[in-house]
């Protein structure tokens, strides 16, 4: 039976009758294998929450009967099947993303649009002006001709393909340079699971390598050998020699392609050919494959990482090495591969937000210096020992006396009797430590602003109101310096879900 994926969304709680209903509705017509597989699947994932505690910050119970996600997204595939976790990024429960519901696919150039218009929304003064009325008249008009309204990007063809498209988005924007790739406008229009993309982004970056040529190293190989050849080891030579008199042990250098790095790719591709279900993925995976075909795997997979060569010779090797690190290693957020009963690649949606607002907000402010958190670090210290960090995810400088502290939370507001709609008081201590140690003068808390239909729309709208009632009633707190005071703002960031 071919493999099949089932695609949720974080939180989301889920059983084997959910995964029956979605398996049936791919596979178009009833199959009796589905059920027991569904079954051997939902167990198999039970078996990866169980192994070890850390594994259940990615999957719990909700009850005897069901799993739940959490915060994470990725995948995670084992040989009954693969389960997709992908972000949420719609407001309304009902747009259940198993739905073989098309929406209509935009032109070219609303999407276009929408990317200048999306540019335009983080461009700073727009941002940080979104939710103000209490300026001048004059003022205010002008922020009504400049200032983009927080409105919903054009969807992609499915809510499943548009909730992919803004991970890959996110993805995109880490540090990592592992998924800027170019290659992905090769891929099918259609849904391609999440695991397939990944793979087949490691397959194109290794066939430009190829195109360069795969690398050569001298290697000091020790051999008992029939003629003199290098250097003659004694030590050697009386332990295997003493006898054969006619032999000689010896170490020489050879140029030779069993090398680490290219030991390491083999092992990936091996990984790779029983993860991949695509025929096209397999296809590649091949291709890579001959290439690599005299080359032995890695039997010491972290002992040959810190022994990759670290020189320019090498230069084209340092992106393909990073996906080994991704698939072998655990250096992505989080990776775990089980004993061959489940592999996942999972990444946490706070630090995919926290970079994908940091990216839009540098992107559209170069001449404005931000800060992201891995670039402003700061410690408490006792003595000689670094305890804590303070790092906020963003640091705003405008001059050289306006700082701007700002914390994303990917957390869905809601309009509630509490006029606090669920800000976390955590959340505001935090910020406000922040400022009280960078002199900032104001602090930001940035949330998502998820797709909404025209039903709940209202509903967001009605949020938005009372939270420009809370930015414009400017909330002071008493700190320390300058006898000044730190003004809080709540703002939404919109999402896109723009294909590659």
């Amino acid at each position: 039976m071919k493999p099949l994926t089932y695609t949720i969304i974080e939180h989301q709680s889920f059983g084997i009758d959910e995964i029956i209903r979605a398996w049936k509705e791919q596979k178009d017509k009833e199959c009796k294998e589905i059920k027991e597989r569904a079954k051997k699947f939902f167990v198999a994932l039970e078996n990866f929450q169980k192994l070890s505690e850390e594994n259940s910050k990615f999957l719990k119970h909700s009850n005897k009967h069901k799993l739940k996600a959490q915060n994470y997204v990725g995948v995670i595939q084992t040989k009954h099947g693969t389960l997709e976790i992908l972000p949420k990024c719609f407001i309304e429960d009902a747009l259940t993303l198993q739905t073989s519901q098309t929406l209509t696919n935009s032109p070219k150039e609303s999407k276009k649009q929408d990317k200048e218009k999306l540019e335009e929304f983080f461009a700073f003064e727009a941002f940080k002006h979104q939710f103000s009325e209490n300026e001048n008249q004059e003022s205010l008009k002008s922020q009504r001709d400049h200032s983009p309204k927080i409105k919903d990007f054009t969807l992609s063809s499915t809510p499943k393909q548009s909730a992919q498209n803004f991970l890959l988005f996110c993805l995109k924007t880490l540090k990592k340079d592992l998924f800027k790739s170019s290659h992905l406008a090769s891929l099918s229009t259609t849904y391609t699971p999440l695991l397939e993309i990944f793979i087949h982004m490691f397959c194109q970056e290794l066939l430009e390598v190829c195109k360069k040529g795969i690398k050569h190293d001298y290697v000091a190989i020790e051999d008992n050998r029939a003629y003199l050849k290098g250097k003659l080891v004694f030590a050697g030579q009386i332990r295997h020699n003493l006898i054969h008199k006619e032999r000689f042990y010896t170490s020489s250098d050879e140029y030779i392609t069993d090398i680490a790095p290219n030991r390491l790719i083999k092992s990936t591709l091996e990984l790779l050919s029983t993860l991949s279900t695509s025929y096209a993925t397999h296809s590649l995976i091949n291709r890579s494959y001959e290439a690599f075909e005299e080359i032995p795997s890695s039997d010491n997979i972290e002992g040959d990482f810190l022994s990759c060569p670290n020189s320019r010779h090498f230069s084209h090797y340092d992106k393909i090495l990073k996906w080994c690190e991704l698939f072998l290693n655990n250096q992505s957020f989080t990776t775990y591969s089980g004993e061959s009963e489940a592999y996942a690649l999972l990444f946490p949606m706070e630090k995919l937000f926290e970079s994908y607002v940091a990216h839009m907000l540098k992107h559209s402010n170069p001449s404005h210096t931000i800060h992201t958190q891995s670039s402003s670090q700061c410690l408490l210290h006792s003595k000689d020992s670094k305890l804590f960090q303070l790092k906020p995810d963003l640091l705003l400088n405008l001059d050289n006396k306006r700082k701007i502290i700002a914390d994303t939370k990917w957390k869905i507001l809601k309009k509630t009797e509490d006029k606090k709609h669920r800000i976390s008081q955590a959340d505001l201590y935090q910020l406000f430590a922040y400022a009280h140690y960078y002199k900032a003068h104001e602090v930001w808390l940035i949330y998502p602003k998820l797709y909404a239909q025209k039903e709940s729309e209202q509903e967001i709208q009605k949020l938005i109101d009372h939270l420009k009632d809370w930015n414009n009633k400017e909330h002071h707190y008493p700190c320390s310096f300058d006898q000044n005071t730190i003004k809080t703002k709540i703002f939404f960031a919109p999402l896109c879900f723009f294909s590659f």
